[in-house]
């Protein structure tokens, strides 16, 4: 079920988007398991993206003249990952910088099917969008302003993710936490290196995540 943090087979053109800072209440439901909540905390620039999912995970998604790269920051591990713009091409991941900065890229709004608001019931404000993607049914509240999610919900045979945004705001704020705090004192390591950290449960963590987003396929035990 795809979310922040994801890369698709094809990149999109990285029009700039208002920058902002917003939290979001995730809740993950899956068949047969109690379902799980947690916030997530996006900070997003013309060059930077940061992902700060609930307590432990965080992605830093930056841009310049060499392409696009990642600090995937493990808080309960203490390390960080580095992968560049290189490494990145090397595991034929092109990013969709688009649907990193809103949860779902304005584009794919053709996909799915407008419902008319009641009148004098949020015009202006938000749009309500449903449809089906793929094996997905959609159901989103689109802020057309912040090109951002006011709700979405992604249904499908492996359960349900629901976003819903709590707060909004034109900068980060200074009592949230800041994309990658704390971190000056944490382990790096190069993603480039990993052929050769096998032996490391870090590195295998960080491996197990690329291989669930679908960058290691060729590179799987």
């Amino acid at each position: 079920m795809a979310g922040a943090g994801v890369a698709s087979p094809a990149a999109t053109d990285p029009a700039p988007l208002p920058a902002l800072a917003a939290q979001f209440r995730v809740t993950l439901s899956r068949p047969g398991l109690a379902p799980r909540q947690q916030t997530w905390q996006l900070v997003r620039s013309a060059d930077l993206i940061s992902w700060l999912k609930g307590p432990g995970t965080e992605e830093i998604w930056r841009r310049d003249a060499s392409g696009i790269r990642l600090a995937r920051v493990m808080r309960a591990d203490r390390h960080v990952i580095d992968y560049s713009a290189g490494e990145l091409r090397a595991l034929e991941v092109a990013v969709d910088w688009l649907a990193l900065a809103s949860l779902f890229p304005a584009a794919r709004l053709a996909l799915l099917k407008a419902v008319p608001s009641p009148q004098g019931q949020g015009q202006g404000k938000t749009q309500h969008w449903v449809g089906r993607i793929g094996a997905e049914q959609v159901d989103l509240r689109w802020d057309p302003v912040a090109q951002l999610p006011v709700r979405l919900a992604r249904s499908g045979p492996s359960g349900r993710v629901l976003f819903e945004r709590t707060a909004l705001q034109a900068s980060i704020p200074a009592h949230w936490p800041q994309p990658g705090a704390g971190i000056d004192d944490f382990q790096r390591v190069d993603a480039a290196d990993f052929g050769d950290m096998d032996y490391n449960p870090v590195v295998r963590k960080a491996q197990a995540l690329d291989q669930r987003a679908g960058w290691r396929r060729g590179h799987a035990d």
